[in-house]
């Protein structure tokens, strides 16, 4: 009798702590929901990174998740985003939106389709001259400035302050990224840190184009009156890099070879910096696996009208509308052999693909796809 009522005793016990834990795991509010990564640009490893974190959140979370790449096609992007909006997905993380365009474009899909979810990454609402908000619209960015600021601040280590600096770029009201880089760069000026001694500025958004102009800018320009070079866009670097390989009296021939730095990083940009981390020695960039599920939980968050739980790593605050994801410099005298985009966490800084910058919830903790 007492070994029954012991079993009975036990077995009432396992049966109420399942029940505890039954009412204690938290509900999920997104399973069987429908989102989409709609990216203006083609294809590329970072961008495959950021979808591949999206699909795993949303696998985890029990989401339907497509993705979409439009070949660098404003019209396109804006075709894939009304058709998914027409087919009733309930979510859409956007990517690239163009300036000018975005702002009016969104504004009509948002009011046609009211309870479908936006979150727009790497796209500024600007019209009438000014920059615009889109109510329920989450805003999510690089921090830009500090994607300069790393890498000026690495300068200015190897150098000290007052470094004597060459800029490349396509000049204010370009590209916004651009803009928003050039806020680091003019206030560290302004600060006496470093000393702008040359601008070179690419005819087109491409290799050759901004290695002809470097390449041409540097024949006429004295070695001995700059210590470095920042470009803000690392294609641009890829043809800076080959301008300077391709001048004696920048590649370490006639004198000390003359470092650049970017923002931004791919594949090639790992290779030149392993293969002459004298001229190639940093690039400053976000961890894009992170930046794809950092995007994706505030879908989520959205989705699940817990806007409140959005957080900025930036500015440390919740229930913002602007998010922005800080920069870290990756050093080439820091990289492996073995050294790719994909595995940077190894070789990066504690800011590169930091936990602590992602929007968590009870539904959805920080380590969700991270065991």
């Amino acid at each position: 009798m007492k070994k029954l009522l012991a079993v009975v005793l036990v077995m009432a016990m396992l049966v109420s702590v399942a029940g505890l834990s039954l009412a204690e795991a938290p509900a999920n509010p997104v399973a069987g929901k429908k989102v989409a990564y709609v990216m203006l640009l083609p294809s590329a490893t970072i961008f495959q990174m950021w979808k591949d974190s999206c699909a795993d959140l949303c696998a985890a979370l029990g989401v339907d998740f497509d993705f979409f790449f439009c070949e660098g096609d404003f019209n396109k992007w804006q075709d894939t985003i009304r058709t998914c909006a027409a087919a009733g997905y309930d979510g859409l993380l956007i990517s690239h939106g163009n300036r000018d365009g975005s702002y009016v474009f969104l504004k009509e899909v948002t009011e046609q389709y009211p309870d479908m979810k936006i979150v727009a990454f790497d796209t500024q609402f600007y019209a009438d001259g000014a920059e615009q908000k889109l109510a329920g619209v989450t805003q999510l960015f690089q921090q830009d400035k500090s994607l300069v600021t790393v890498l000026l601040d690495e300068m200015i280590a190897k150098f000290g302050e007052g470094v004597r600096l060459i800029k490349v770029w396509r000049g204010p009201n370009y590209n916004s990224p651009f803009d928003r880089r050039e806020v680091g760069w003019q206030e560290y000026e302004a600060a006496g840190k470093i000393v702008t001694v040359g601008e070179v500025q690419p005819l087109q958004d491409s290799i050759d184009s901004s290695n002809t102009v470097a390449a041409a800018y540097l024949q006429g320009f004295d070695r001995a009156n700059v210590d470095g070079l920042i470009a803000y866009y690392d294609l641009y670097g890829q043809g800076v890099y080959n301008a300077i390989v391709e001048n004696d009296n920048f590649n370490g021939k006639n004198g000390d070879a003359l470092p650049m730095m970017s923002v931004d990083i791919d594949p090639v940009d790992v290779t030149n910096m392993l293969t002459r981390p004298d001229i190639w020695s940093a690039a400053g960039t976000t961890d894009w696996t992170l930046n794809g599920e950092i995007g994706m939980r505030l879908l989520m968050l959205q989705l699940a009208g817990e806007y409140d739980k959005i957080y900025d790593p930036a500015s440390e605050q919740y229930g913002v509308d602007v998010v922005e994801v800080p920069g870290s410099a990756i050093l080439a005298s820091s990289l492996k052999t073995d050294s790719t985009v994909e595995n940077l966490a190894n070789v990066a800084p504690d800011t590169y693909g930091n936990l602590s910058y992602l929007s968590v919830a009870d539904w959805m903790p920080a380590d969700l796809i991270h065991k």
